[in-house]
């Protein structure tokens, strides 16, 4: 996701978070930082990227 990656927000490949099972054509969600103020434009961002 590189449009995402040039606007500051990164998104982690998928294939180590899904062990048991094929990672699918989706994007799995998860927030931490220390800057939660932060994740309502990164969601923004991605949405952007994505539509």
């Amino acid at each position: 996701m590189r449009g995402c990656e040039e606007e500051g927000l990164l998104i982690a490949a998928g294939p180590e978070r899904f062990p048991a099972e094929h990672a699918g054509p989706y994007v799995r969600l998860n927030y931490s930082g220390p800057h939660p103020a932060a994740f309502e434009e990164d969601a923004r961002i991605l949405g952007r990227v994505l539509g």
